[in-house]
């Protein structure tokens, strides 16, 4: 008994971390992803019209520790999954692109908003920095997309086993209802018709 309520607990523990695995992903996926189709308009913009638009966008780096929460929940779910081997790999693929999404936004992208003081000045080098954090946080998108398909593929593959749970369970009630009408049966000497007949032929 003690074992099936820690399996149904389990099941809904990894409810929850499916959910918020999702959940933070996507949320991390917003900004990247509107970079991703921002990108070719915002490389035509002048200098100066392009600081002015990247002033709004001073609150996008909390997006980036949503994925590192992300990251961890994805972790949590490959735990949860491990004795499931399709599942536990897709959560290491999408923990894995996550990753490397994370490696790119601060490898890449944030050293050139540190050298632009958060895009409140214009360097030298300016064009060169506005191509790198744009090509990189556009290239961080596509890896947190990716995944997030690999997420739900994991998510899918870990299915299976709550089904067969439901079905390990119904055939538990199964065997329980026929043992009691077999009992019932017995006490109440209720027994198939054919054999009362069979017993009435032999007295015969």
């Amino acid at each position: 008994m003690q074992r099936e309520r820690f399996a149904q607990y389990r099941w809904y523990l990894l409810d929850g971390v499916q959910l918020t695995a999702i959940a933070l992903t996507a949320l991390g996926l917003i900004p990247a992803g509107a970079q991703v189709f921002e990108l070719p308009g915002k490389l035509a913009l002048s200098p100066s019209d392009y600081v002015v638009v990247q002033s709004v966008h001073h609150a996008w780096v909390l997006f980036a520790f949503a994925m590192i929460l992300a990251s961890a929940a994805i972790g949590l779910h490959g735990y949860l999954v491990n004795r499931n081997a399709a599942s536990f790999g897709w959560s290491m693929v999408a923990l894995a692109l996550v990753g490397v999404a994370q490696l790119v936004f601060w490898v890449v992208a944030y050293p050139a908003n540190a050298a632009t003081e958060g895009w409140s000045v214009l360097p030298a080098d300016f064009e060169m920095l506005r191509r790198k954090w744009e090509f990189a946080f556009a290239a961080a998108g596509v890896f947190s997309f990716a995944g997030l398909l690999a997420l739900a593929r994991s998510i899918g593959a870990s299915r299976p086993f709550a089904t067969l749970s439901i079905l390990e369970s119904i055939e538990r009630d199964a065997a329980v209802r026929a043992a009691r009408m077999r009992a019932q049966a017995v006490d109440g000497d209720t027994k198939p018709a054919f054999e009362r007949a069979g017993r009435q032929n032999r007295a015969a």
